[in-house]
């Protein structure tokens, strides 16, 4: 069987359920669906992270919109040490970004999880788990205390879910956002000093 007759989807049940056994399925189904995050450093990665800023945006239902997308020089500005970007990739195409950016509180204790995107297409890989479980480690790493969000969890009701099971739980507002209805969300990563 040729790889280009393998489905990429963990839903897949043909033709993978052709191979005689069950260990080898798994083994091809884990390798063409490798989905890798990296933390963005080199002006290549800037780049792709905006492009994937823009797809975002562009994605969003109109009333969440933040109604622009910073240039490539601010997100790198914006998401260098001590803040941090993540991009995932699938066959060495960038597929999704997440986001990670010290809070405005005064002890900077708290990291404010910012912008997840998977492209459509590459939906159901894994790869917003692995975002969000990246940015995560990072926030620990750092020593915030807290790692919070923004969503809304009518509209983005799967991002919901996944924060949801990472032990994201609703908190009270930490921000001003500029849309009706938002579900403010916080993962405590350790208890404060």
């Amino acid at each position: 069987m040729l790889p280009s007759q393998l489905r990429c989807r963990r839903t897949c049940t043909r033709p993978l359920a052709l191979l005689p056994d069950m260990a080898c399925q798994t083994r091809l189904e884990e390798a063409f669906m490798a989905v890798t995050v990296r933390r963005a450093h080199s002006d290549s990665d800037f780049h792709r992270l905006h492009r994937l800023f823009v797809a975002y945006e562009a994605g969003l239902p109109p009333p969440l919109r933040h109604g622009s997308v910073p240039d490539m020089h601010a997100i790198r500005q914006t998401f260098s040490q001590p803040n941090a970007a993540f991009i995932a990739t699938h066959d060495e195409v960038a597929i999704g970004c997440a986001a990670v950016k010290r809070a405005g509180d005064d002890r900077a204790t708290t990291a404010v999880l910012l912008r997840l995107y998977v492209r459509p297409e590459s939906r159901r890989l894994g790869a917003a788990r692995l975002l969000v479980t990246s940015a995560i480690a990072f926030a620990r790493d750092a020593g915030f205390c807290r790692l919070v969000l923004d969503t809304e969890k009518t509209e983005l009701e799967a991002a919901y879910r996944l924060y949801r099971s990472l032990g994201f739980e609703e908190c009270t507002p930490f921000a001003t956002v500029s849309y009706d209805s938002p579900t403010f969300m916080e993962l405590v990563l350790r208890e404060g000093p």
